[in-house]
């Protein structure tokens, strides 16, 4: 059976001392998480133009949306605050136009922690631009240290994605310092850290359109067999799409 081809959107980058010397650059660990799963990775660089997108995601089964910068604050309507961090226009630019296109052809779709924020952005969703504006005292979700490391739980919503293969709670890693604040049209919670933060959602009118806050890459590309089970889950769900 010929396996899935899944699209992983990278980061634009500029080389600091270098003008005018731009890189696409993506963590190694999501196309081993897709590769455990079971999927072909392929990278998406960044490019503006909606025509070449069209044809990038022709070639697609399934669609991550990978973690990086922070998102534009304008595209949820907020002006910059002071704990905001570095963000990138042109990759904003780029996967609102990739989800734009992708969620058309209804198939399925992996946020990862930027990509999770930008789920809920394009839905009209908005976000805490850091965790300090959420309320004073909160669990650590940005470790230092220790990628593969379970620091603390995620409680899991009945009748979700997350409950089929986790039951009640989950144990992930953390690396964020913002958090989906309302909610996106059409997309419910599938988990909550202790603190009240949202950390997973999912479209209810789309057969698998998921986000979650953690890192499931970092864990599995370190031998972490429970989080492995989202890329199976999601390879399967391309396969037949």
């Amino acid at each position: 059976m010929k396996k899935p081809i899944i699209g992983i959107t990278s980061s634009h980058e500029k080389e600091n001392g270098l003008r005018n010397y731009h890189r696409t650059t993506v963590s190694i660990d999501y196309s081993k998480g897709v590769i455990a799963g079971g999927g072909i990775p392929i990278i998406i660089p960044t490019t503006n133009n909606i025509e070449i997108i069209k044809e990038q995601l022709k070639l697609i089964d399934g669609l991550i949306l990978s973690g990086g910068p922070d998102i534009n604050p304008s595209y949820y309507g907020e002006d910059f605050k002071e704990k905001i961090g570095v963000i990138s226009p042109e990759r904003d630019e780029n996967e609102m136009k990739i989800l734009g296109e992708f969620i058309k052809t209804e198939k399925p779709i992996l946020g990862i922690c930027r990509g999770h924020q930008l789920l809920n952005i394009y839905f009209g969703g908005t976000l805490y631009q850091d965790l300090s504006y959420y309320k004073d005292e909160t669990l650590k979700h940005r470790q230092d240290i220790y990628p593969e490391l379970e620091v603390h739980t995620v409680n899991v919503e009945k009748g979700s994605l997350l409950e089929e293969l986790y039951g009640a709670a989950v144990k992930t890693n953390s690396f964020h310092h913002q958090a989906v604040k309302k909610l996106g049209e059409g997309f419910k919670i599938a988990g909550k850290s202790n603190d009240g933060i949202i950390e997973a959602i999912e479209k209810t009118d789309h057969k698998f359109c998921l986000g979650i806050q953690w890192h499931p890459e970092m864990m599995t590309a370190r031998g972490n067999e429970e989080m492995k089970k989202i890329f199976e889950l999601f390879i399967e769900k391309s396969m037949n799409s």
